[in-house]
């Protein structure tokens, strides 16, 4: 029987960013980079229907690493780079509705629920890239090294 696309993110992990992006000190909560949390999605979503590719993976990180060098460069702020970054919700659905499908559901739900979560610059910057880093580097042998036909 194949794997199927049946693992959700609230059973993978349960109470997922309700907590936000920072404990109580305001310090990067560790369990969003961690591998044995970060592992066993980033293992779901490669195993998913359809399989989650490095080429979709980078799309979405090379649009947040656009909006980031804007950022830091000051050539914008994020008052003018919120909107741009609010458009990876809209991508990760087109992408999820295709036929046939572009991405897992899973991976449209940590887009949608990451998205949903930054409201700050620092939620963005020192939060949600954080930890969408961790998602690639520790995805990065799970993930199909070239996109499906």
């Amino acid at each position: 029987m194949a794997y199927q696309d049946r693992h959700t993110l609230d059973q993978l992990w349960p109470n997922y960013l309700q907590g936000g992006y920072f404990d109580d000190d305001g310090n990067l909560r560790i369990e969003l980079v961690a591998r044995a949390r970060i592992g066993p999605l980033a293992k779901a979503m490669g195993r998913a229907q359809p399989r989650l590719t490095m080429y979709q993976i980078q799309r979405f990180l090379q649009h947040c690493r656009a909006i980031e060098a804007r950022i830091r460069a000051k050539s914008s702020s994020w008052a003018a780079e919120q909107a741009s970054f609010l458009y990876l919700d809209a991508a990760a659905a087109d992408a999820a509705a295709k036929s046939p499908k572009r991405i897992p559901a899973l991976f449209h739900d940590f887009i949608e629920r990451n998205v949903a979560a930054v409201k700050t610059e620092k939620d963005f910057l020192k939060g949600f890239l954080p930890h969408f880093e961790a998602l690639i580097g520790f995805g990065n042998r799970f993930f199909q090294d070239r996109e499906r036909n």
